[in-house]
């Protein structure tokens, strides 16, 4: 009769639990099943991790090609950019190989020592390369808004006080969970070893609150900010230029009104060169126009591949911290969130190196085995021109250029314009 009572017991235990989700009976916890991921979700999740680390290697490969055959090109601007590039190159090594291995066999496999290395690791260089965004687009802000005295106010030192204040602030942000305030450990619903975010010490939540504000949300709000401006200036500009470039009518209107004078017609030439200068102006305010959408487009693929990129991962780890511990969230999307931060490392190269017409020129000519020092221009005249011997110029070296050839949004795309202006 006992036995009876006690299969009775639990069998209404179980009938509860799949009914009352969570709920305690008597000294039994109801426990809910964690979800787990499927064979295709794991297999579709692998493929596209793969694809991000072969494309991740392959455009910061061509980014540490560039800056060391051309040195030229390693500008302070572009000394923030390679420093992008190290941080993907760490995450592409040391976090990219211990995620795709841990979704494959679906635990931890490289034991507890590499498993707080690697969130310690992990934590660094995600702090790093929003950090750094910030960085670049604080840099960007300087040539835009004070091109006059960007090479005043970003300097080579102060560059590379930036940048060591960037690592500085990912490393001790990154340590507190090695010290005591949380702690690392494998987490399944994202396949890698990172900080426990749903920990149920209230403590340790508010380090999940720290870092989101200092490695996601100042650095969005100063991008976001900094982009806002650029894109304003560059509307300015264009339609300072634009009003400056259109022709008064008073001239065309004059040709027409008073055709002869001192008892003469007056020749075709002036009404001619009303409409040639007319026109060059509409030119001049549909090629504004371009320039301005540039810079839109510029500053609007900048903010949506940061938010795109980690945005996901931050919600995550805010709702594992805030949410019960009831409310389980399924796996694919942890992973699908870490994924997405990976796959910044692939895009970065895209939208902060080979959107320059000018470093895609020299990618070429690098995969091309060209010769880029010395250029012959010919000389197109008529006469002994043709005779004449080519002109030597040399690209690493350019020619001057004026201060109102180069657009704010050639400074937004390239701040090392600025400093040929200042």
């Amino acid at each position: 009769m006992i036995r009876v009572s006690e299969t009775t017991v639990q069998v209404m235990e179980t009938v509860t639990c799949n009914n009352s989700a969570g709920k305690i009976l008597g000294t039994a916890v109801c426990k809910m099943p964690e979800p787990e991921v499927t064979t295709t979700e794991i297999s579709l999740m692998s493929v596209f991790l793969g694809i991000v680390i072969l494309a991740s290697i392959i455009g910061n490969i061509l980014v540490f090609v560039v800056f060391i055959k051309k040195r030229c090109l390693l500008t302070i601007s572009n000394r923030f950019v390679l420093n992008l590039s190290v941080c993907n190159s760490f995450n592409i090594v040391l976090v990219m190989p211990c995620v795709l291995v841990s979704l494959i066999a679906k635990q931890w496999v490289l034991g507890d020592a590499w498993c707080q290395i690697t969130g310690f690791i992990m934590n660094v260089v995600f702090g790093a390369s929003t950090l750094t965004l910030l960085v670049i687009s604080i840099d960007r802000y300087c040539a835009v808004v004070t091109p006059l005295h960007y090479s005043l106010l970003v300097t080579s030192q102060r560059c590379y006080l930036m940048i060591a204040g960037v690592w500085m602030v990912a490393i001790v942000s990154s340590l507190p969970p090695l010290v005591g305030w949380n702690r690392m450990e494998f987490q399944k619903n994202k396949m890698i070893c990172t900080v426990k975010w749903s920990s149920e010490d209230t403590v340790d939540r508010y380090y999940t609150l720290f870092l989101v504000t200092v490695c996601f949300v100042l650095p969005l709000l100063g991008m976001l900010f900094a982009y806002t401006v650029i894109f304003r200036a560059a509307r300015t500009n264009n339609e300072r230029t634009r009003r400056s470039s259109i022709v008064p009518s008073t001239a065309s209107d004059d040709s027409v009104q008073s055709p002869l004078k001192n008892g003469r017609r007056r020749s075709s030439t002036a009404s001619i060169l009303a409409r040639r200068v007319s026109s060059s102006g509409r030119l001049g305010s549909l090629l504004l126009r371009r320039e301005e959408w540039k810079a839109a487009v510029t500053s609007f693929l900048i903010v949506f591949t940061f938010i795109t990129s980690w945005l996901p991962y931050f919600i995550v780890i805010v709702l594992e911290s805030l949410l019960s511990k009831a409310t389980i969230q399924h796996p694919a999307v942890g992973i699908t969130s870490i994924i997405l931060a990976m796959a910044s490392c692939a895009v970065n190269p895209f939208v902060y190196v080979f959107r320059s017409k000018r470093l895609r020129e020299e990618i070429k000519c690098i995969l091309l085995n060209r010769r880029t020092k010395v250029q012959l221009i010919s000389i197109n005249r008529t006469g002994s021109d043709l005779t004449r011997p080519p002109v030597l110029v040399n690209p690493e070296k350019p020619l001057h250029v004026s201060a109102t050839s180069t657009t704010l949004t050639s400074l937004a795309s390239n701040p090392s314009n600025a400093s040929f202006h200042s």
